[in-house]
């Protein structure tokens, strides 16, 4: 790959997420362990900081459910003693590239830590999307085959296909019969010797334990499943230990807030933004055609929540006449904090990317590590917010606002865990991919690599996955994607020499 490709990728892709551009144009030469040492850096701010508590103690409730006590209790302490966490994932199984990565390196900072209290990397996670998804793959699990074709990418589902188009955030877990089912297919693959007992022994070990199975839903199950595989990602383990992985989805997050604390608290800004008439008139005015809100005039997005059909598809909803209602008024809910609340315990709705964001960053004044539309959409949104305050006459409101960060690039679009197929070339390693060869894969061997490398060095080979996730198939320009994989960019580029 050229230059001038790689170069007109980039532009293409600031050109979607602006602000992706300004943090890669001012901070893309830096080494990747500088930046995300930075991460640690969380500014203070007293009005907000007195609300954190509240979102802190939610989060515990629905970790100590899952994962146990102490580790909720440890969760809680860090957080009230910085709170920071990820916003980057979609909820599944820690494995695609996108977001195996983005917790390496978000984990540097933790591994350098002289805090005996920074033990946990704290994980925010999106389930809005489906489990089909294609860089989340909640449906099965995703690895390398190996066989005649070393770098071979096996999609392995659990999931039946009758499921595959539903959000996370809705679909039932795994079952005996799900991965049993998916074990049968293992002998019909073309795999080294061995390779499907392997793969065999980690489904059983991560996906079919008593402690998943038993678990009420799929959320659950990531939670769980996450935890105990991230401990075995990094060996040979050496003596100083990355941070524990705790992945909880955002929407039940928010969600429990909103029944707990806002939906019945009228001097709630929660509450104003989502019932209030001078508010709704605003939201109108300030948040449309922001991404991850919602566009009146080009039909995309959803007004505060999503509904679910009988498929548990996403299904749009707009305000109008006091209901949110489906385009086709299939869906009908009542605008009224009962009505909401209501449908939010059935399951019927489920909070939107906009009200997430605007409860657990702006509200709460949370400081969330982004993906690389986060950092755009969010820093957006923030902007909206604050104009929006700045009208009703909010100015406490306004002036807590401003040291919130939300340019903060929690290391999505880079790649540092990296593999060598039978030919020599380097390739992204899934998650399950690092379990089952024997290289050094243990977290030193990162935070080590992470002082040898830039930003724009790490990214370059996720260029063109990012660009397909921002362009839709019509609007690609395909000769930047001919032969462009990141086995080439690689190789062209002279990052595999540097990377193995």
């Amino acid at each position: 790959m050229s230059d001038s490709v790689l170069e007109k990728l980039k532009n293409a892709i600031w050109k979607r997420r602006p602000i992706l551009g300004e943090i890669m144009q001012k901070h893309g030469d830096k080494f990747l362990f500088d930046y995300a040492k930075d991460f640690m850096d969380v500014n203070v701010s007293p009005f907000l900081d007195a609300r954190k508590p509240e979102l802190i103690d939610c989060a515990e409730k629905l970790i100590e459910k899952r994962l146990g006590s102490e580790v909720a209790k440890g969760v809680t302490k860090q957080l009230l003693k910085k709170p920071l966490v990820s916003t980057t994932d979609h909820h599944g199984p820690i494995q695609h590239p996108f977001f195996l990565n983005s917790n390496i390196i978000s984990a540097i900072p933790y591994y350098e830590t002289e805090d005996p209290d920074m033990k946990y990397l704290v994980v925010f996670s999106f389930a809005s999307v489906s489990v089909n998804n294609s860089s989340t793959y909640t449906r099965g699990i995703l690895f390398h085959g190996h066989g005649d074709d070393s770098n071979s990418l096996i999609r392995l589902p659990f999931l039946p296909d009758k499921l595959k188009m539903g959000v996370v955030y809705a679909t039932r877990g795994y079952n005996r019969e799900d991965l049993s089912k998916a074990e049968d297919e293992l002998v019909k693959k073309d795999f080294d010797p061995g390779r499907g007992e392997k793969i065999r022994d980690l489904i059983e070990e991560f996906f079919a334990n008593e402690q998943v199975m038993n678990s009420p839903d799929l959320n659950e199950q990531i939670t769980e499943i996450n935890f105990y595989l991230w401990r075995r990602l990094f060996h040979p383990v050496k003596e100083k230990k990355m941070p524990d992985l705790i992945y909880l989805e955002i929407e039940t997050l928010v969600t429990e807030m909103l029944l707990t604390n806002h939906l019945k608290n009228p001097d709630s800004l929660i509450y104003k933004v989502l019932f209030d008439p001078k508010f709704v008139e605003l939201n109108y005015k300030y948040f449309n055609n922001i991404p991850g809100a919602f566009s009146l005039e080009k039909d995309w997005g959803t007004y505060m929540f999503w509904a679910l059909d009988e498929k548990l598809h996403r299904v749009r909803l707009t305000l109008k006449d006091g209901m949110l209602t489906s385009g086709h008024g299939s869906w009908n809910y009542e605008m009224t904090p009962e009505g909401i609340a209501q449908a939010l315990r059935d399951k019927k709705i489920f909070p939107g990317m906009l009200i997430c964001y605007l409860m657990v960053s702006l509200y709460y004044g949370m400081k969330c590590l982004g993906g690389f539309c986060q950092v755009n959409d969010l820093t957006q949104t923030k902007k909206a917010w604050s104009d929006m305050l700045a009208e009703l006459d909010l100015t406490e409101e306004v002036n807590a606002l401003e040291p919130v960060q939300t340019k903060e690039l929690g290391g999505d679009g880079m790649v540092l865990s990296y593999l060598k197929s039978k030919d020599g070339e380097a390739f992204p390693a899934m998650s399950f991919d690092m379990v089952l060869e024997n290289e050094d894969t243990s977290f030193e061997t990162y935070v080590n690599l992470s002082k040898k490398v830039t930003m724009s060095e790490m990214m370059a080979p996720m260029l063109p996955e990012m660009y397909t996730v921002l362009y839709p198939i019509q609007e690609r320009d395909q000769s930047l994607l001919e032969k462009n994989t990141p086995e080439e960019i690689l190789k062209q580029t002279g990052l595999a020499k540097k990377l193995l």
